[in-house]
């Protein structure tokens, strides 16, 4: 096992060789809105064999924003968030990337800069696949252009979904839904419910809903009111999540909405 030095001379992480992986991982079910989730067998057990493997410690920066990489990550277990950083120089965070997820190919197919920073939440295991190598690969297996297209489609589409929230729903909406997505998809179930153990800070948290720390822990204490989430230790635990997502329908009717407030408060 060797150290994978990056640009900076700083340790990137360990190499792991392993010929037969590839045929290994296609026999695991993917999330069905990643890229590998959505190719065919075929050309998923292709990409699989491709790259280096990589394990990754928590909080390492993968990408840097501004900077230029000849590589792209492919996700195979773990979780990395991905912000940048603003003019006036707070973070941002704009969404987490899990298992089965490509990470850097905007900046490979636009051949700019990264956009974004891209850092582990927790212990990650990647493939590390040159540029070209990628590029190679999606012109021999047309149907991976399809299922990169859709997943990047479903990023855009996320993205539009978020701008819309932030002009038209009232903070705690979006704190809910934000905190609801969370779970859904890397919660970790417990007896006390599902528990957001992903290793973000509630600023964080509180920036991917587009609210301020101030008003995220107001909704916070909401949410603990309505017996919808607990805190453990530094922690959130959803105790229901089906109605977590109640909380967060826009509706008239809905009894969780009565004295929220109107939609442009959601803006401090």
């Amino acid at each position: 096992m060797a150290a994978l030095e990056g640009s900076n001379g700083s340790s990137r992480g360990h190499v792991h060789a392993r010929h037969d992986e590839g045929a290994e991982l296609n026999q695991k079910s993917w999330p069905t809105d990643t890229l590998l989730g959505r190719m065919s067998a075929r050309s998923r057990e292709g990409l699989l064999k491709l790259g280096t493997a990589v394990t990754y410690e928590a909080q390492h920066q993968v990408f840097r924003q501004g900077e230029e990489s000849h590589h792209v990550l492919l996700l195979l277990d773990g979780l990395m968030k991905v912000f940048v950083h603003t003019e006036f120089g707070r973070p941002v965070l704009l969404a987490l990337r899990g298992r089965g997820d490509l990470l850097g190919e905007i900046s490979m197919l636009e051949r700019l800069p990264h956009s974004a920073n891209v850092m582990t939440c927790k212990p990650a295991q990647v493939k590390l696949i040159k540029n070209l190598q990628l590029s190679d690969f999606f012109d021999r297996h047309p149907d991976a252009w399809a299922a990169l297209a859709g997943a990047l489609g479903t990023r855009l589409h996320r993205a539009d979904v978020g701008r819309t929230e932030f002009v038209a729903c009232p903070a705690p909406v979006r704190v809910s839904r934000a905190i609801a997505e969370i779970a859904g998809v890397h919660g970790i179930r417990t007896t006390e419910g599902l528990d957001l153990d992903v290793a973000l800070t509630q600023t964080e948290m509180a920036s991917l809903a587009g609210v301020s720390l101030a008003t995220f822990e107001k909704t916070l204490h909401l949410l603990q009111q309505f017996g919808l989430v607990n805190r453990k230790s530094r922690r959130i635990v959803v105790a229901d999540l089906p109605m977590l997502r109640r909380f967060g329908v826009l509706e008239r009717e809905n009894p969780y909405q009565y004295g929220i407030g109107d939609a442009d408060v959601a803006q401090s």
